[in-house]
């Protein structure tokens, strides 16, 4: 199970309601995220140590980010828009905070996809 570590410094407030989460590692990839409703909320830069390296069906996993999304202290459980520049044509991997890497399922446009955990880590395989 991956540790929370938080890296300061590298989420950046850009409104009430979007943020810049800038990547740790050269590795990884600046990110986007678009909240949907207003709010006071905090937003972490995560590292991606610790992370699963594979999915259960074998296949390697890069991971883009990793980060969490709060209000009044807990995680949030509402609609997003990540951006990550270049990934229209990954298959995506969300790593969700019960601890599980899954397939995303849903539709990319434009290097933008909808979530609504608050703690995801972003990969491809």
């Amino acid at each position: 199970m991956q540790n929370k570590v938080v890296i300061p410094g590298k989420a950046k407030k850009v409104n009430n309601k979007k943020f810049k989460i800038d990547k740790d590692k050269n590795s990884e990839t600046d990110i986007t995220v678009d909240i949907v409703d207003d709010g006071d909320y905090d937003v972490e830069k995560l590292s991606i140590d610790g992370l699963p390296s594979e999915m259960s069906d074998g296949k390697p996993i890069h991971w883009f980010n990793n980060f969490a999304i709060k209000k009044g202290g807990q995680y949030i459980n509402q609609r997003y828009f990540v951006t990550i520049p270049g990934i229209s044509n990954a298959k995506l991997v969300i790593f969700d905070g019960n601890g599980n890497p899954y397939y995303y399922t849903g539709q990319v446009t434009d290097d933008t996809f909808e979530l609504t955990d608050g703690d995801p880590a972003i990969g491809k395989t």
